[in-house]
C-alpha cells in the first residue's frame, strides 16, 4: 500500500505511524467524517479472520472510556480487512525507557481505569502490554487493543502455544488457562514493573526462558520502584483470586501518583529472605540463626551438599554477573581487585561515582555445624551507611560473602544491591550444583604459593594461621601480629612509599591501611595486563602491626621483605 490510496472507499492512507510483526498501522483521513484515524492491518490473514474481527470489535465498543482507544470499524474485502480505531498522537510505554514511580503509577492508574470499564462488561484484554499502552506528551494513557485479539498468532515455546506476550502474561496463561480479568491486573502489574526497572519482572528475550521463570516464581528484585513496590506486589501476586481488582489497582495507583504511601496488600506475603530455624541442638546450645535454606537436589542420594572444595580452584568471577546488576547501572566485571579469593563488579552509577559489588570467599564466622547443613544459608543482611554485607554459608563452613558498598557519596539502597546479587549466586548454584572452578593460572603466579612459607622463625612459640587459600598468613604476639598478604593492585597505585630493589624486585615500604599502627611493604611480583589493557601486578604485602612507633614498624617491615622477596617464584622464562 502506498499514501494516498484509499481504503473501503472513505480512509485515504497518510503515513504508517507503526509497524511489527503483528501488522502494521497507518494514519488515514476519514473523508466522511472529517476526522483522524488509524488503519491496522493484520500482518496475517486467514480464512476467517474477518469474522473474527467483526466480533471482537463488537465486544471492543462496548468499552466506552476516555483511557482506551475507540474501535469504530472493520473494512476491507473478504479476509483482506482493516481495523478502523481512533488515532491517538503518542508513543508506546515500552518506547519510554526507564520513568519514575510516580509517573508510572500515574500512567497505571489510567490504564486500571480502563481495565475496569473493560471489566464491567466482560470484556478481557488478554494482552496488557507495555506495546499496547500508549502515552501522550500530556501524560495522557490509553490502552489500546482491547478486546482484539483474533490476528495475534499465538507465541510457539517449547510448553506449546501461549496466547499474549510472554514476558507480561500471567501465571495461570502460562499453564494453559484462558486470560480472564485477573490476567489483565498481572500483566497490567508486569508492565508497569518493566517500566519503572527497565525490564519485565521475569526478563525478556527467549520465550521459554521466560515462561521457566515465571512457572519457577523467580522474579526479578523491583529496586527502583520506591513507593510504587507494594502496588506491584498486590498486581503480581500468583493466585489470581488475591490479586487487587483493576478498579482496586487504581485507587492504590492514584495514591503512589498523588505521592502517598500504600500499605502492603492484604494477602501479600513478603519475598522470602529468611526464616527462623530453631531444634533441640540449636536450643541448648542458645544460638537463634536467621537464615534461608536452599536444598539442591542431586538424584536418588537426597539433597546435595554444596560445599567450596579446593579453595584454591573456586572461581568467584563464575559467580558474579554484570547483566543482572545492570540496572543500577553500566555494571563492568573486574577480577583484578584486591586478593585472589574476590572478584568485584563496578556500577557507573553518577558522574565518576561508582557502586562496587564484592564477591569474597572465606571461611563461615556463624551458622550450624557443618554435619547439619545439607545445602546453602543465606544469612540476613548486615548494613551500615556505606554498604551492606549477606553471607551465604556453604557446608564445609566456607561462606561467600556479598558486599555493596561505594567509598563515593551515593545515594543507593545497598542491600537491595546486595539482595540482587545474592539471588544470581543461588541462581548458579542451583543450576551447576557446585562452586565453579577458576580458569588456569600463570604458573608464577602467587596463587599457586604457600603465604605461611614466605617467612620462617619469626617466632617459634606462635605457630602461623593461614588464610583463606593460603594467600594470607598471620602471625600474632600479644603486642602486635605480622601478616603476609598476596594482593592485585595497579602499577601506579602500588608505587607508593620509599622504594627500594630486592632480589631484582621493587618494593615499597609505606604506612598501610589495616590499622592505626600498621605498615607495609609492597613487593612487586608478576605484571601484567587486565582484558582492558591496564597495567596490573601481583603483590606480596609484608604487613607489621603494633603499639611500636611507626619509624619501627616500617624498619621491622622492610628487613622482612628480603627474605620473603627471594622466596617468591621465579619470573624467568
Amino acid at each position: 500500500m502506498r499514501s494516498d490510496d484509499v481504503i473501503a472507499d472513505r480512509y485515504r492512507l497518510v503515513e504508517v505511524i507503526g509497524a511489527g510483526g503483528l501488522g502494521i498501522v497507518w494514519l488515514a483521513d476519514d473523508l466522511r467524517g472529517n476526522r483522524s484515524v488509524a488503519l491496522k492491518r493484520p500482518g496475517t490473514a486467514y480464512a476467517g479472520l474477518r469474522a473474527d474481527l467483526e466480533r471482537e470489535a463488537e465486544a471492543a465498543r462496548k468499552v466506552v472510556h476516555p483511557n482506551a482507544v475507540k474501535v469504530f470499524d472493520v473494512v476491507g474485502d473478504g479476509d483482506d480487512c482493516w481495523l478502523v480505531m481512533e488515532y491517538f498522537r503518542s508513543t508506546s510505554l515500552g518506547a519510554r525507557g526507564i520513568l519514575p514511580p510516580q509517573k508510572v503509577a500515574a500512567i497505571g492508574a489510567q490504564v486500571a481505569a480502563a481495565l475496569a470499564a473493560a471489566h464491567a462488561v466482560d470484556v478481557v484484554h488478554g494482552d496488557v502490554a507495555p506495546g499496547n499502552i500508549l502515552v501522550a506528551e500530556n501524560g495522557t494513557a490509553k490502552v489500546t487493543d482491547l478486546g482484539i485479539s483474533a490476528w495475534r498468532p499465538a507465541t510457539v515455546t517449547g510448553a506449546g502455544e501461549v496466547a499474549g506476550t510472554v514476558a507480561y502474561i500471567a501465571p495461570e496463561v502460562a499453564d494453559g488457562g484462558r486470560a480472564t480479568a485477573a490476567s489483565d491486573v498481572f500483566s497490567l502489574g508486569a508492565s508497569l514493573f518493566a517500566a519503572v526497572e527497565g525490564e519485565p519482572p521475569f526478563g525478556k528475550g527467549d520465550p521459554d526462558a521466560c515462561l521457566r521463570r515465571l512457572q519457577s516464581g523467580r522474579a526479578e528484585i523491583p529496586v527502583r520502584s520506591g513507593a510504587l513496590r507494594p502496588v506491584l506486589d498486590a498486581l503480581l501476586q500468583r493466585d489470581q483470586a488475591a490479586r487487587p481488582t483493576a478498579a482496586q489497582a487504581r485507587e492504590l495507583l492514584d495514591r503512589v501518583a498523588s505521592g502517598q504511601s500504600v500499605p502492603a496488600w492484604p494477602g501479600v506475603r513478603k519475598r522470602p529472605r529468611a526464616m527462623v530455624v530453631a531444634g533441640v541442638a540449636v536450643a541448648v546450645a542458645a544460638m537463634l540463626v536467621l537464615m534461608l535454606t536452599r536444598p539442591w537436589e542431586s538424584g536418588a542420594g537426597g539433597p546435595a551438599r554444596t560445599v567450596l572444595g579446593d579453595p584454591r580452584t573456586a572461581n568467584p568471577c563464575a559467580l558474579a554477573d554484570t547483566g543482572v546488576l545492570s540496572r543500577f547501572g553500566e555494571a563492568t566485571l573486574d577480577p583484578n581487585r584486591g586478593e585472589f579469593n574476590r572478584c568485584d563488579v563496578l556500577i557507573a552509577v553518577a558522574g565518576d561515582d561508582e557502586i562496587d559489588v564484592e564477591f569474597r570467599f572465606g571461611v563461615a564466622k556463624s551458622g550450624p555445624p557443618a554435619s547439619s547443613t545439607p545445602s546453602v544459608v543465606r544469612h540476613e543482611p548486615e548494613r551500615d551507611r556505606a554498604a551492606c554485607d549477606i553471607a551465604l554459608s556453604l557446608a564445609d563452613q566456607h561462606e561467600l560473602v556479598v558486599t555493596a558498598k561505594s567509598d563515593d557519596d551515593v545515594a543507593a539502597d545497598f542491600c537491595q544491591v546486595a539482595d540482587v546479587a545474592a539471588d544470581h549466586v543461588e541462581s548458579v548454584l542451583r543450576e551447576n550444583g557446585r562452586i565453579p572452578r577458576r580458569p588456569a593460572e600463570d604458573p608464577r603466579s602467587l596463587v599457586n604459593v604457600d603465604a605461611c612459607g614466605l617467612l620462617t622463625g619469626v617466632s617459634a612459640s606462635t605457630p602461623p594461621v593461614p588464610g583463606f587459600g593460603k594467600w594470607r598468613c598471620r602471625w600474632p604476639s600479644p603486642d602486635g601480629s605480622l601478616q603476609v598478604i598476596f594482593d592485585r593492585d595497579d602499577v601506579d597505585s602500588a608505587r607508593e612509599g620509599s622504594h627500594q630493589t630486592m632480589s631484582g624486585r621493587d618494593v615499597y615500604v609505606a604506612p598501610a591501611g589495616y590499622g592505626e599502627f600498621t605498615c607495609a611493604a609492597r613487593i612487586f611480583h608478576l605484571r601484567y595486563q587486565d582484558e582492558y589493557g591496564a597495567s596490573k601486578v601481583e603483590l606480596a604485602l609484608v604487613v607489621a602491626e603494633g603499639g611500636a612507633p611507626m619509624g619501627s614498624l616500617c624498619q621491622l617491615v622492610t628487613r622482612l621483605a628480603g627474605p620473603v622477596a627471594a622466596r617468591l617464584p621465579s619470573l624467568g622464562g
